[in-house]
C-alpha cells in the first residue's frame, strides 16, 4: 500500500473519472479537472483514490514488511537513508559511487536500489530478498513451534537470565518427555534471535537498564510547518457515561487524542470503554489521517473540520500501545517516523498534554463529571448525575472540537488553530498532505496480524474456523499466509492477497455470533480452569453464550454488566463490514428444506 500526494497537477480518481487535482480549498473539498472534459468541480477528498497503476506499483511489499525481521527491518531503513537522497540527484553517477562505498556494496547494486526506490519509494522495496527459504516460514510443526516458545517465555525472557544453551537442553528435554523428535540446534537459536530486542531487554534487565539501552533521547525540536509534527496520547475522560438500555452509568471512558503540533489543531480522536492499546492508535490516526465528511455524515453532524493528510512524524510516550511491531512497521511503510519520548518525561509531550488539559476542562462542566480528581469532585453525585451515552459523548467531543476549539483564540498561536491551518494550507501551495492510496484498507496495515497455515478445512485463528470460496485463489493449502484481525469483532479477519489486497474471511459456520477477542479470553480461561485445555470451537462460543447470560441477567443490576454489554455494543457497531448472523445454531441432522427458487418444474 502506498499514497500520493493531493498537491496541483497530481493524477488521481474521482467518481471512477481519472482526474487532476488543481487545488485544495481552505474548508478541505479539493478542485479537481476531468482529464477527458477539461471540466473543473470541487469534491470531498474522502472521494479521491490513486489510479490503479500507482496502487499495483507496490509490489509485495505488504507481504514483505509483516515477514522482515527487525535485523532486516533495520538494513533496509539505512539503505533509504542513503538512496532517498539520490532520487534528485543532478550528478546522478557521482552520488551512486559515493552511495555505493557508504554501503559497502557495488555501483550496479545501488542502481538496482534506486530503481526500486523510485518505483515505489517506500522502506519495503529496500528490503533484503533472501535466498532460499523465505523468511518467516516453518519447517517444523506447530506442536513444536508452540513447545519450543513456550520454553523461551518461562526460560529465557525471565529475570533469570538464562543462556540461550540452556533453552536449547529444555527444549530437548520436553521433546523427550513428550514423546517428539527435538528440533535442531540452530532452530531453536534462530527462533531467539528473532525476539524483538527491545522485549528481551525489558523481560531480562532492570527497568532502569533496558532504558539505559533503548529508549530513545530525542533533542528539542521546532516544528515550522503543519503535519510535520503530530502527537498522540490517551487519558481518562473526567464524566461517567451511561447504557444505551437502561440509561444507568457505566463508568469513564478512554479518549485518545491526535494533535498537529504547528497548528494546535485536532487532527483525530477515538472513544472506547476498552483500555488503550494498539488498536486505539490505530483508529486514531486513521482518523487523523483521512478526510473526515464521511465519519461526520454518518453520525448526521453538519459541522466543519477541514483537516486531513498524512503526518511527517507520530510524536507518543513509550507505552506498549506506541511500541507493537504492527505500528512500527506500518509508520515506517507509510513514510511516517516515530518519535518515543524518554519515560516520565511529559514535558516532551506539552502540547497534547494542554490540549488533553482544555478538553477535559469543557468536560468538567458536563453532567456525572468526575472532575480532575476525587477531591474536585467533593460530594457532587457523579453516577447520579450522569447522563450521556458513548455515542452521545462522541458527537459532543466532535462538536466541541470543531465549533468551539479550533474557533477559539489560542495563546500560544495569537489566532484560532482553524487559521493557523488554513494559513498553513495557502503557504504550502494548496496542498498539505498525502492520502493513502487505498483508504479503505489503511485502518487495516495498522492492526494486530498472526501467521497461520491454509488447512484443508480453513484459517483456524483464536480457536476459530474460518472459511471463504476465495481462500484457495488467495494460499496453496499448507502454506503460510498474513492474517490481521480487529481484536472489536472477531467474526471476520483480513487475509493478504497476493496483491497486497486484504480479503475478508467470515467464519466458516455463518450462525455464530460476532464476538470480541475479550470475551474469548475470557471464555478460554473459565474452559482452562473447569479442566479442558483443548476446547473445541462449539464449547468455546458455547462458554461465551454462558457469560453473556448471566451479563444480562445482571444488566440491569450492577455497573460492571451494564459495561460489559456497552462495551460489545460499541466494538460490534464500529467496525465495519460486520458479518451479521442470526443467534443459535443449526441442526444439521435435518433434511436441507429447498427454498421457492430451488423447486424445479417438471
Amino acid at each position: 500500500m502506498g499514497h500520493f500526494q493531493a498537491l496541483p497537477d497530481v493524477v488521481a480518481v474521482a467518481a471512477d473519472r481519472l482526474v487532476a487535482i488543481v487545488r485544495v480549498e481552505l474548508d478541505g473539498s479539493v478542485v479537481v479537472r476531468d482529464l477527458a472534459n477539461g471540466v473543473l468541480r470541487a469534491t470531498s477528498a474522502s472521494e479521491l483514490s490513486a489510479p490503479a497503476s500507482l496502487s499495483a506499483s507496490t509490489g509485495t511489499t505488504l507481504s514483505s514488511i509483516a515477514l522482515a525481521t527487525d535485523a532486516q527491518w533495520e538494513r533496509a531503513r539505512r539503505r533509504e537513508a542513503v538512496v532517498a537522497g539520490l532520487t534528485s540527484a543532478t550528478n546522478l553517477g557521482d552520488q551512486v559511487a559515493g552511495a555505493a562505498i557508504r554501503l559497502g556494496v557495488s555501483r550496479r547494486t545501488v542502481f538496482r536500489w534506486l530503481a526500486a526506490y523510485r518505483a515505489s519509494p517506500q522502506t519495503s522495496s529496500l528490503l533484503p530478498h533472501a535466498r532460499g527459504t523465505p523468511v518467516g516460514a516453518h519447517r517444523i510443526d506447530e506442536k513444536l513451534e508452540q513447545l519450543i516458545g513456550e520454553v523461551i517465555r518461562d526460560i529465557y525472557l525471565t529475570k533469570v537470565r538464562a543462556r540461550k544453551e540452556e533453552v536449547v537442553r529444555r527444549v530437548g528435554l520436553r521433546c523427550s518427555a513428550e514423546g517428539l523428535t527435538p528440533p535442531s540446534r540452530k532452530a531453536i537459536l534462530a527462533r531467539v534471535r528473532a525476539l524483538d530486542a527491545r522485549r528481551v531487554a525489558q523481560a531480562r534487565l532492570q527497568p532502569s537498564e533496558a532504558a539505559a539501552l533503548y529508549d530513545p533521547v530525542p533533542g528539542t525540536y521546532r516544528v515550522d510547518r503543519a503535519l510535520e509534527v503530530v502527537q498522540i496520547d490517551h487519558t481518562r475522560v473526567d464524566a461517567i457515561v451511561v447504557d444505551e438500555t437502561h440509561r444507568l452509568p457505566i463508568g469513564r471512558p478512554w479518549l485518545t487524542l491526535a494533535i498537529d503540533v504547528a497548528t494546535r489543531v485536532v487532527t483525530g480522536f477515538y472513544v472506547s470503554l476498552e483500555a488503550p492499546s494498539s488498536t486505539s492508535v490505530a483508529l486514531c490516526l486513521a482518523q487523523a489521517v483521512l478526510p473526515k465528511e464521511p465519519w461526520l455524515r454518518v453520525r448526521a453532524m453538519t459541522c466543519a473540520w477541514p483537516v486531513w493528510g498524512m503526518p511527517r512524524a507520530v510524536h507518543a510516550d513509550n507505552g506498549a500501545d506506541f511500541t507493537s511491531t504492527a505500528l512500527r512497521r506500518g509508520c515506517d511503510e507509510h513514510g511516517i517516523a516515530l518519535i518515543l519520548r524518554p519515560v516520565a518525561t511529559p514535558h516532551y509531550g506539552g502540547h497534547i498534554e494542554r490540549l488533553i488539559g482544555t478538553i477535559m476542562g469543557r468536560v468538567h462542566l458536563l453532567p456525572g463529571t468526575t472532575g480532575s480528581n476525587p477531591l474536585d469532585k467533593g460530594a457532587y453525585p457523579a453516577e447520579a448525575e450522569s447522563a450521556l451515552t458513548m455515542a452521545e459523548l462522541e458527537r459532543w467531543l466532535a462538536i466541541e472540537i470543531c465549533e468551539h476549539y479550533h474557533r477559539r483564540v489560542h495563546r500560544g498561536l495569537r489566532r484560532s488553530p482553524l487559521a493557523a491551518w488554513q494559513d498553513a494550507l495557502r503557504q504550502a501551495g494548496s496542498g498539505l498532505g498525502a492520502l493513502p492510496d487505498r483508504p479503505e484498507e489503511f485502518v487495516l496495515s495498522f492492526l494486530p496480524f498472526e501467521h497461520r497455515t491454509l488447512r484443508r478445512d480453513g484459517l483456524h485463528l483464536f480457536n476459530i474456523r474460518y472459511w471463504d470460496p476465495v481462500l484457495p485463489a488467495v494460499v496453496r493449502p499448507g502454506e503460510s499466509v498474513l492474517v490481521r484481525y480487529d481484536p472489536r469483532n472477531l467474526s471476520k479477519i483480513y487475509v493478504m492477497a497476493p496483491d497486497d489486497s486484504y480479503v475478508p474471511v467470515p467464519y466458516a459456520d455463518l450462525t455464530l455470533p460476532p464476538i470480541t477477542i475479550w470475551e474469548q479470553r475470557a471464555a478460554m480461561a473459565r474452559l482452562r480452569e473447569q479442566g479442558d485445555n483443548a476446547p473445541a470451537q462449539a464449547r468455546m462460543f458455547e462458554a461465551v453464550r454462558e457469560q453473556r447470560e448471566l451479563i444480562e441477567q445482571a444488566n440491569a443490576k450492577t455497573k460492571a454488566a451494564r459495561r460489559h454489554v456497552q462495551r460489545r455494543r460499541d466494538a460490534l457497531q464500529a467496525t465495519t463490514g460486520n458479518a451479521r448472523s442470526r443467534e443459535g445454531p443449526v441442526d444439521y441432522s435435518q433434511p436441507a428444506k429447498p427454498s421457492k427458487a430451488e423447486v424445479w418444474d417438471d
